[in-house]
C-alpha cells in the first residue's frame, strides 16, 4: 500500500475511533486538553513579555477537539483571538487567518466559523469586522489534526493548509497540536512538505 492509501486508511481509522467517544467523554478530555493549552499559553506570553497576545484557535468540527473553553478564557483576558478563514486562490483555495469579536463568536455568526471549509469572500464591512492577522504577529496556534505519533509527525484532512501556514509564523510562537488518545498511531508516513509540531497536547 503506498503512502498516500496508508494516509487514508490511517485518517478513517483515526476519525472512526474518534468518533466513537461518547459526547460527555470528548467534553472532559477537552476541557483536560483546554486546561494545558492555557497553561502552556499564559507560560509562553509570560516569557515573551506579551500581555495581550494573539491567539490562533479552530472552531470543532463533528468529534473534533473542543476548544471553546481556551477561547473563551482567551477572550475574558483580553487577548486577540483569530480563527481560520478559507479564502480563493490561484489554486483552489488557501488560509489565511482573522480575527472575531466575543460579540461575534459568541453569537454563532462567522460565515468561516459556521462554514470552515467555504471559501469567505468578504464583503467590504467585512474586513473591518473581521480583520486579517498577519502569521508573524500571532503568539499561541492551536493546530486540529486527525492522527499523531510521537516524533510529532501530524496527518491533517488532506488539503495541506496548515502544512503552508505554519512555516510563515515567527520561530518562536508557540504551536500545539490538540487531539483524542484515540488519534494516537505508531508512525504517521511524512512527505517533504509535511511539518511536525514540536508540542501535541493529548487527552
Amino acid at each position: 500500500m503506498g503512502d498516500a492509501q496508508t494516509k487514508q486508511a490511517m485518517r478513517a481509522s483515526a476519525i472512526a475511533a474518534r468518533d466513537s467517544l461518547s459526547a460527555a467523554e470528548r467534553a472532559r478530555r477537552s476541557a483536560a486538553i483546554c486546561d494545558e493549552l492555557l497553561a502552556m499559553a499564559v507560560s509562553a506570553c509570560k516569557a515573551s513579555g506579551r500581555l495581550s497576545p494573539i491567539v490562533a484557535v479552530y472552531a470543532a468540527m463533528r468529534s473534533e477537539v473542543d476548544l471553546d473553553m481556551f477561547i473563551r478564557t482567551a477572550y475574558d483576558r483580553g487577548w486577540r483571538v483569530a480563527f481560520p478563514c478559507m479564502q480563493r486562490a490561484a489554486a483552489g483555495q488557501s488560509m489565511c487567518m482573522r480575527a472575531v469579536s466575543f460579540a461575534d463568536y459568541r453569537d454563532g455568526s462567522v460565515p468561516f466559523i459556521k462554514r470552515p471549509v467555504t471559501s469567505f469572500v468578504p464583503a467590504p464591512e467585512d474586513e473591518a469586522r473581521f480583520p486579517l492577522v498577519d502569521p508573524r504577529e500571532i503568539d499561541v496556534m492551536a493546530v486540529p489534526l486527525v492522527a499523531f505519533d510521537d516524533t510529532g509527525a501530524r496527518l491533517g484532512y488532506g488539503g495541506g493548509n496548515y502544512d503552508r501556514y505554519l512555516p510563515l509564523l515567527r520561530p518562536d510562537c508557540l504551536v500545539a497540536g490538540v487531539a483524542f488518545a484515540e488519534q494516537r498511531v505508531d508512525r504517521v508516513p511524512v512527505e517533504p512538505h509535511d511539518r511536525p509540531l514540536s508540542r501535541i497536547i493529548w487527552a
